[in-house]
C-alpha cells in the first residue's frame, strides 16, 4: 500500500482498506487511525517519506513516515513469496532495532514507532524542524571556509557514535543534513542505507544479492562503497564531498571524471588554505588506503591548523641572512642580530670559524630573548 495525496478519493479507500475504520474528526482520513498525512516529503530507492500528524498525541506533534522498499528476487511460486517476504520483515525489524539505538542522540531522529501494514513496512520518526544544507545553500550560497570548518566539527562526533554502532550511514549528502531551528544544530537524516560492517569487511554470509548492497547516491558515494565494499573511509569520503559542495555550490558530478563520479578535479575551483586543502585531498582521494581512516583520525587533523600557525611564528624555517638567491625573506625579528655582517670571499677554514661563533652568538642571544 503506498501513501498517495489525501486529497484524492483513492487515497481515502485505499487508506481504510486492510484497517480500523478511519475517524474523520478533522474531515481528513487517518492512516491507521492516528497519522494524518500532509505532504510527502521525499521519494527515493529505499522508500517515500511523508509528514504526518499523530492525532492521538498532545498537540497533534508532527512526525515523519517513512515508508520502506526492499528490493527482492522475483519469486517464481508462492514458496519463495512468503521466503522474500519472512526476509524482508527479518531486516525491517533489525532496522528499527538499529534506529531505536540510534535515535538516543540529540542529534540523530528518534523512532517513535514501526509497524508493518498491509504488507508494507513503515518507520514512524522524529520530524526535525529546520532547512537542510541543501536548502541554505540555494539561499545563502556558497560557504566560506571557517563556515565548512565549522560544520566538520558539529559532523564529526555524530558520525563518530554511528561508527561507534558498527554502522556506517553510506548517504552523507547536503540534503540529509538539517540544520535544528531551535539550536542551529546539525542533525544527520535518512538512515535507509545504512549498513553494518564486520573488522574484517563486508560479511560473506550477508544474504542480500550484491546490487542490493551496492547503495548511496552518485556523486557523493566512493568507488568501494557503489561496489558493495564500504568501509568508514566511505563515509568520510561523502563527507568530503559535502564540504566541496558547500564551498563551490556545484554539484560533484560538476568535478568528476569518472562515469560513476568520482576521481573529482577540484584543486583549481576552490581557494582555501593549504591546510583546508590537506584535509580535502585526504578526504576525497579515489584510493581507501590514502583517506582518513576513522573519524578520530580527520578530527586529529583538523585540530593542527592551531598548532601549524603557531610552529609557522615561532620556527625559523627560512635560510638565515638577506639574500638566498637573490630573494628577500621575512623572518620574526628575535632572529635578526646586529653584529651580523653578511661573510665576504673566505677560505673553507675561516668560514667554519665564522659558522661558529655566529651559532655561539645566537645561542647566547635566544638564552635572554623573552617573548612580548
Amino acid at each position: 500500500m503506498n501513501l498517495p495525496s489525501h486529497s484524492s478519493h483513492r487515497f481515502a479507500k485505499r487508506f481504510t482498506k486492510g484497517s480500523a475504520q478511519a475517524i474523520t474528526q478533522t474531515n481528513k482520513p487517518l492512516f491507521r487511525n492516528q497519522y494524518e498525512i500532509v505532504r510527502r516529503l521525499a521519494r527515493g530507492g529505499f522508500g517515500t517519506t511523508y509528514l504526518a500528524k499523530d492525532a492521538t498525541a498532545l498537540h497533534n506533534r508532527t512526525c515523519v513516515i517513512k515508508q520502506i522498499r526492499y528490493k527482492k528476487a522475483t519469486p517464481h511460486n508462492s514458496a519463495e513469496k512468503a521466503f522474500e517476504q519472512e526476509r524482508s520483515h527479518r531486516r525491517f525489524q533489525k532496522e528499527a532495532r538499529i534506529m531505536a539505538r540510534l535515535g538516543r542522540h540529540s542529534q540523530l531522529p528518534c523512532l517513535l514507532d514501526h509497524f508493518v501494514e498491509d504488507g508494507q513496512f513503515y518507520l514512524v520518526q522524529e520530524h526535525i524542524p529546520g532547512n537542510t544544507l541543501s536548502q541554505e545553500l540555494h539561499r545563502s550560497g556558497p560557504q566560506t571556509e571557517a563556515q565548512v570548518k565549522a560544520f566538520l566539527r558539529d559532523m564529526l562526533p555524530i558520525i563518530r557514535y554511528v561508527h561507534r554502532h558498527n554502522l556506517l550511514h553510506l548517504d552523507i549528502k547536503p540534503s540529509n543534513i538539517i540544520r535544528r531551528s531551535h539550536d542551529q544544530k546539525l542533525v544527520l537524516i535518512d538512515f535507509g542505507a545504512v549498513r553494518r560492517y564486520p573488522v574484517e569487511g563486508i560479511d560473506a554470509t550477508d544474504s542480500r544479492s550484491t546490487s542490493d548492497r551496492c547503495t548511496g547516491t552518485v556523486g557523493f558515494s566512493p568507488a568501494e562503497q557503489l561496489s558493495g565494499r564500504p568501509v568508514p573511509a566511505s563515509d568520510l569520503y561523502a563527507l568530503g564531498v559535502t564540504c566541496l559542495y558547500l564551498l563551490t555550490g556545484c554539484s560533484p558530478l560538476d568535478f568528476a571524471t569518472s562515469p560513476k563520479g568520482q576521481n573529482l578535479r577540484w584543486q583549481e575551483s576552490i581557494r582555501v588554505s593549504s591546510h583546508m586543502r590537506h584535509l580535502l585531498k585526504k578526504m576525497l582521494s579515489p584510493e581507501v588506503s590514502q583517506r582518513f581512516q576513522s573519524v578520530d583520525e580527520l578530527n586529529q587533523a583538523l585540530r593542527q591548523e592551531g598548532h601549524y600557525t603557531e610552529l609557522k611564528v615561532c620556527m625559523t624555517h627560512e635560510p638565515y641572512g638577506d639574500y638566498v638567491g637573490g630573494q628577500q625573506f621575512e623572518r620574526p625579528e628575535a632572529c635578526l642580530l646586529d653584529s651580523y655582517v653578511k661573510p665576504a670571499a673566505q677560505s673553507g677554514a675561516a668560514q667554519q670559524a665564522s659558522s661558529i661563533r655566529r651559532w655561539q652568538q645566537r645561542r647566547r642571544h635566544f638564552k635572554s630573548f623573552t617573548p612580548k
